[in-house]
C-alpha cells in the first residue's frame, strides 16, 4: 500500500512538472511570436565603409553590431535589407524599412514630419576633399559652388542646390574620379575616405569641413512607442562603454556625446 502511494506521488511530481516545462515553452514561444521586428538598410556591397559595411573583413558593419547591442537591451529584433541609395529613402517612406540611420545636418529640411528621431549616438564629419595638389583651391566650403562635385547618387546633400552633383554609384568610384580628376573636389565622410584613400593609393587632403552632426535613428512615426526603449539602449551601450570599444575596434575615432 505504501509502495503504490508512493509510485503514485512521483508520477504525479512527474507530470507536473511536465506540464510546467510545456507551459514555459508554450509562453516562449509566444513571446518569441509577439516580438517587435524592426527593418532598416544597410545599402549595397562596399557602401558606406565602415559604417553600413566593415573595412575588417569578416566583420559586420559599425550599424549592424549597434543594433546588436541594442536588441541585447531590448526586447527589439533587427533584420537588415539592402536597397541601392537611390530607392533607399523611398523605401523608408514607403514603410519597407523602419528606420534608419542619418545625421540631419545632412538634410535640407532637417528633423521633418512623418519620423521621430533618436538620441545621438556617435559624430560624424563629412569633408569636402581633393587631391592633396589641390588643397588650397578650396578654403572653405563655399569655395565648390558653382562648380561641378563628386557626390553618390542617391546621398544627401544639404546645400548640392549650390553646386553641380557628379553623382557615382558608391564611394570607390567616386575617390577613382577624383584620382582621374574628373573634378577638383569630392563630399565624403571622413572616415570612409580614409578607407578608399589608403585601398586606391591616392593622396587626399581635407581642406574644408562640409558637414558636422551626430548619427542618429530616424525612426517612422508609426513605430514612435519603440523610441523610448531605443532612447534607453542608446544611453546604456554608451554608459557601459560597449559603444565606444565598437567603434575603437572598428578603428574609428569618433566623439560619442
Amino acid at each position: 500500500m505504501y509502495q503504490y502511494k508512493s509510485n503514485s506521488f512521483f508520477c504525479f511530481i512527474f507530470v507536473l512538472c511536465n506540464l510546467c516545462f510545456y507551459t514555459f515553452k508554450t509562453n516562449a514561444v509566444e513571446l518569441k511570436k509577439d516580438s517587435i521586428l524592426l527593418k532598416y538598410d544597410l545599402g549595397q556591397q562596399g557602401g558606406w565603409i565602415p559604417y553600413q559595411q566593415s573595412a575588417q573583413r569578416g566583420r559586420l558593419g559599425i550599424f549592424q553590431e549597434i543594433t546588436i547591442l541594442i536588441q541585447e537591451e531590448t526586447d527589439i529584433e533587427f533584420e537588415a535589407v539592402h536597397f541601392p541609395p537611390k530607392r533607399a529613402e523611398k523605401a523608408l517612406l514607403d514603410g519597407l524599412v523602419d528606420f534608419d540611420f542619418v545625421c540631419l545636418e545632412w538634410l535640407k529640411e532637417g528633423a521633418s514630419g512623418g519620423f521621430v528621431y533618436s538620441n545621438p549616438i556617435f559624430n560624424v564629419s563629412e569633408y569636402v576633399v581633393t587631391l592633396t595638389k589641390n588643397a588650397s583651391l578650396v578654403p572653405e566650403r563655399k569655395a565648390i559652388y558653382g562648380k561641378p562635385v563628386g557626390t553618390v547618387a542617391g546621398y544627401f546633400y544639404v546645400d548640392d542646390n549650390q553646386f553641380t552633383r557628379v553623382d557615382f554609384l558608391n564611394e570607390e568610384v567616386l575617390l577613382l574620379g577624383l584620382k582621374h580628376e574628373r573634378f577638383t573636389s569630392i563630399i565624403i565622410e571622413k572616415e570612409t575616405a580614409k578607407y578608399w584613400s589608403k585601398l586606391l593609393d591616392i593622396d587626399i587632403s581635407y581642406p574644408a569641413v562640409h558637414t558636422h552632426g551626430s548619427i542618429i535613428i530616424r525612426l517612422r512615426d508609426d513605430k514612435r512607442e519603440l523610441l523610448p526603449i531605443i532612447n534607453q539602449a542608446i544611453e546604456t551601450i554608451k554608459v557601459s562603454g560597449q559603444l565606444a570599444s565598437l567603434l575603437k575596434n572598428q578603428g574609428v575615432d569618433a566623439v560619442i556625446p
